[in-house]
């Protein structure tokens, strides 16, 4: 009886946990469409809305930030309409070009080349010629 008594009771623990876990992955299933359906159909639960709200909603400090902000902006610039607004504007413009030409589409369009660099003869024969001058001008004083 000890042997067919514990294989016996094997056997009940593992059916009963296997049944277990089989209700456990149904559940998960069942969850996991149920979520995939109100995600399609839109609907939504008090704690998605919650969540939601909290992070796409308005809060107070920001909005009492961005009208003193832009106010501090437009006392520093000139109106648009005046003709110190328009001058200023177009030199704006005029400097925001320059530096594109500069910095951006000269360098792309026309790389610079890399100097070439002497060969170790010509390097040695142009030594030679100035050592060669040097003394000449030496004979000459």
């Amino acid at each position: 009886m000890n042997k067919s008594g514990t294989f016996e009771e094997v056997l009940e623990t593992g059916g009963s946990l296997a049944k277990k876990a089989g209700k456990s992955v149904a559940g998960a299933v069942s969850n996991t469409g149920k979520t995939a359906a109100s995600q399609i159909t839109g609907q939504r639960n008090n704690d998605t809305q919650d969540i939601v709200a909290s992070l796409y909603g308005k809060s107070d400090d920001k909005v009492n930030q961005l009208p003193s902000n832009s106010t501090n902006q437009n006392s520093q610039q000139p109106e648009k309409n005046t003709p110190q607004g328009l001058e200023e504007k177009k030199k704006l413009e005029e400097l925001r070009q320059q530096l594109h030409r500069e910095v951006y589409y000269d360098p792309l369009v026309n790389p610079k080349k890399p100097q070439e660099e002497e060969r170790p003869a010509e390097k040695v024969e142009n030594e030679k010629q100035e050592e060669m001058m040097e003394l000449e001008e030496k004979k000459k004083k």
